[in-house]
């Protein structure tokens, strides 16, 4: 029904990979008897805040417990972005992998919702992934992304930090339940999407006539036509012909002179 091809440029997954790919090197200290002994990533997995919960309180009558601190994120909306919305009928020309021209239509802007949620036992180990976040959003960090706006592009994709929750709970007896500490932060991330870019061609020449006509429908002799030059100009040449007079001869495109 849209009347085009099939095509897939997985933006939305790459958008999801290059989010979580910033969180990916988060590290507490390790501690022995109050002296820093060494550091530990930080797991961080793709998953909603409520799987990890229902895992810890599972596990909660066994031995073995879900290991923290740890961290998780997702995408939790997609939303028409009418704030950065441009003209839909632009179109670039850019060059694809292969070397050959491609026209590329105009993106249509979208924002990403994602929320990244740490779960820990401890107060300070959740205190120190935060602050190792924080500082870098004022309230934005900016991404560079290629090929989101065709093959040639490099696109900045802001990220805003737009709010922290924290959340302090105990499962069962405050004096037998474990404590579980979980901040969630929330993030708009500003995309872009395109169709499938389509070939085209390089413009050889270019025909323009301008006249009037008189009472009765004729071409009068007050014409202007401009054309392009020979056939051996190339894109350095800024060769021009223009010619005055009657209405113009459509098998003449090209001007005889070398």
């Amino acid at each position: 029904m849209l009347g085009h091809e099939y095509f897939y440029n997985g933006t939305i997954k790459n958008m999801v990979a290059a989010f979580g790919q910033m969180f990916n090197d988060i590290q507490v200290a390790q501690l022995d008897a109050g002296k820093l002994v060494g550091s530990r990533r930080v797991p961080l997995a793709y998953a909603p805040k409520e799987k990890y919960l229902a895992r810890i309180e599972a596990q909660a009558d066994r031995d073995i417990a879900l290991r923290l601190p740890r961290m998780s994120f997702e995408m939790t909306g997609l939303s028409f972005d009418q704030s950065t919305k441009l003209n839909r009928l632009n179109r670039n020309v850019q060059t694809d992998s292969e070397g050959s021209l491609v026209k590329v239509n105009q993106c249509v802007p979208y924002t990403l919702d994602f929320s990244l949620n740490i779960m820990s036992r401890g107060q300070d180990e959740a205190l120190q992934i935060v602050e190792q976040i924080l500082p870098h959003f004022n309230p934005n960090y900016t991404l560079s992304a290629k090929g989101l706006e065709g093959p040639e592009s490099i696109t900045d994709i802001p990220i805003t930090l737009s709010g922290v929750s924290a959340e302090d709970a105990y499962e069962g007896d405050f004096e037998s339940s474990r404590r579980l500490i979980v901040y969630t932060l929330t993030f708009t991330v500003k995309t872009k999407f395109t169709s499938n870019p389509q070939s085209t061609g390089l413009i050889k020449s270019v025909d323009t006539f301008f006249n009037d006509f008189d009472t009765s429908g004729r071409y009068t002799d007050a014409g202007v036509r401009v054309r392009t030059g020979s056939q051996s100009d190339t894109e350095d040449s800024h060769t021009v012909v223009i010619e005055i007079g009657g209405p113009p001869d459509p098998n003449v495109i090209w001007d005889d002179s070398p």
